[in-house]
């Protein structure tokens, strides 16, 4: 029996590898670009009057101004614009707001249609955390203007060491392999190396070194150091994702305030910038204590259908069996990490808004809003959750002198909205207009986003990429 089950895997494994190598010699226009993507047009100037913009920098409403855009930049701000193109279309905001295009800094990309998604909800930037090659194929797309989604940063596929990694991250036990991989996604276009908690000291010094000499950022899983390192080892690094790590690690499970304070102020020291992700920690415990209720809630339609089984699979169904105990658990736990926020920002830590979007049934675009919900009920406020969200995220990813605030010059990514969002940052989530890079898109059309999201890629196509990626990796 033992035999037979043995070789109905090789076959298995054989036959999806058959399947990788048809799909892989099919040239990518052909299966891959849905033909529903809406696109890109930018060349019309436009002039914004009588708009109420956040300044995010001061926190100030600088209220009746007028917004010259042009060739898709900022190109004056004032009471007056001065210069304007004749053929220029103006458009009164009659008193509605506008604030910079958001950023979600912590999401996994399964799908085109998620950048369309963000773009729908005002996310005009996103950070993807686990690199693939398809991820490298969206990101020269988007910056040729083949179709209307975020812009995209993708770290390299994940570097892990053997204890927990899976089939979906990179292992590397070896410092020379370790710089070698570094060298090698610097030179494949990611814009960041993506490392998990739990590889060898002497790998990520590795890693660090190599990543250094080459100006080439990390994003690092767990603010917690790697095991035989000091908190000084992550000094440097572009950001430290989850909260939760936390509590799970230096603190052990532990719940005590005072303990959690204290390493808090260690962290601080090394004047780290942080990601919470608040918002997946929260989509676990609503699974483990509403269950079914809380999965028929979610737009799961807009979720990559090979993903989503991957996830339902790995994740969703642990917490979905969860005891009463264990929900009752994660609450508690929850609570706790508010708690770590509000120290994190007690002392004046950089904050990033990260959702996790993407892992578990965590819908791309309503995840981000969650995550801003989630950061204000931890005690932070509206202006630093704004900021958390771009001028932060613009500044960690080097990008500041183009995105993140709005000034003259920079590149016109921007939200309008009805209300003050200072007054309720719930109001994010329901723009009126998204401008893209100087493109103006209105309502109706962000509804068709929306819609147009409803239609990932098929199971056929995303078992193509995954197996791409696999063995791209597996490969020497």
């Amino acid at each position: 029996m033992k035999i037979f089950i043995n070789l109905l895997k090789y076959t298995i494994l054989s036959l999806l590898c058959v399947l990788a190598l048809i799909l892989l010699a099919i040239p990518i226009s052909i299966y891959e670009m849905p033909n529903d993507l809406h696109t890109v047009d930018n060349t019309e100037d436009i002039v914004i009057d009588n708009a109420n913009y956040i300044d995010v920098l001061t926190g100030k409403i600088i209220r009746n101004q007028r917004i010259y855009l042009s060739k898709g930049r900022i190109v004056s701000i004032g009471e007056k614009t001065s210069s304007q193109s004749r053929d220029a279309r103006v458009i009164d905001l009659h008193g509605e707001y506008v604030v910079p295009g958001l950023f979600d800094m912590h999401v996994h990309l399964h799908d085109r249609k998620y950048l369309a998604l963000y773009l729908a909800y005002g996310v005009t930037s996103v950070r993807n955390m686990r690199g693939l090659p398809m991820h490298l194929r969206w990101k020269s797309e988007l910056n040729r203007g083949d179709w209307l989604g975020s812009n995209l940063y993708t770290s390299s596929p994940v570097l892990d060491g053997e204890r927990y990694a899976h089939a979906l991250q990179q292992v590397v036990i070896s410092p020379a392999k370790a710089r070698e991989l570094v060298r090698k996604y610097k030179d494949d276009g990611y814009d960041f190396i993506k490392a998990y908690g739990y590889l060898d000291k002497e790998v990520f010094e590795a890693i660090t070194d190599e990543a250094s000499r080459l100006d080439f950022p990390i994003a690092k899983h767990g603010p917690n150091p790697i095991d035989g390192l000091g908190l000084q080892s992550n000094s440097g690094l572009q950001s430290l994702e989850h909260v939760e790590d936390i509590f799970q690690g230096p603190l052990n499970f532990s719940f005590d305030q005072n303990s959690m304070a204290i390493w808090v102020s260690q962290l601080k020291a090394i004047n780290p910038t942080v990601t919470p992700t608040l918002a997946t920690f929260h989509h676990l415990t609503k699974l483990s204590q509403d269950k079914a209720a809380f999965v028929d809630s979610l737009p799961l339609n807009t979720l990559n259908p090979l993903y989503r089984i991957i996830n339902t699979e790995f994740g969703v169904k642990r917490w979905l069996g969860a005891s009463q105990e264990q929900a009752d658990w994660n609450s508690k736990e929850e609570q706790f990490l508010f708690d770590i926020v509000r120290e994190l920002d007690k002392q004046e830590v950089t904050l990033l808004l990260g959702s996790d979007g993407g892992t578990l049934y965590m819908p791309p675009g309503l995840s981000t809003h969650l995550e801003i919900e989630l950061m204000v009920k931890a005690g932070i406020s509206p202006i630093k959750v704004l900021r958390a969200a771009t001028i932060n995220a613009a500044t960690a990813l080097g990008v500041d002198d183009k995105y993140g605030s709005i000034e003259i010059g920079k590149v016109a990514d921007l939200v309008v909205l009805k209300e003050n969002p200072l007054d309720d940052l719930q109001a994010l989530a329901a723009p009126i207009a998204v401008i893209k890079a100087g493109q103006w898109i209105n309502s109706s059309e962000l509804s068709a986003l929306r819609i147009s999201a409803e239609k990932p890629s098929n199971l056929y196509i995303s078992m193509g990429r995954l197996l791409e990626d696999i063995i791209s990796r597996a490969m020497p």
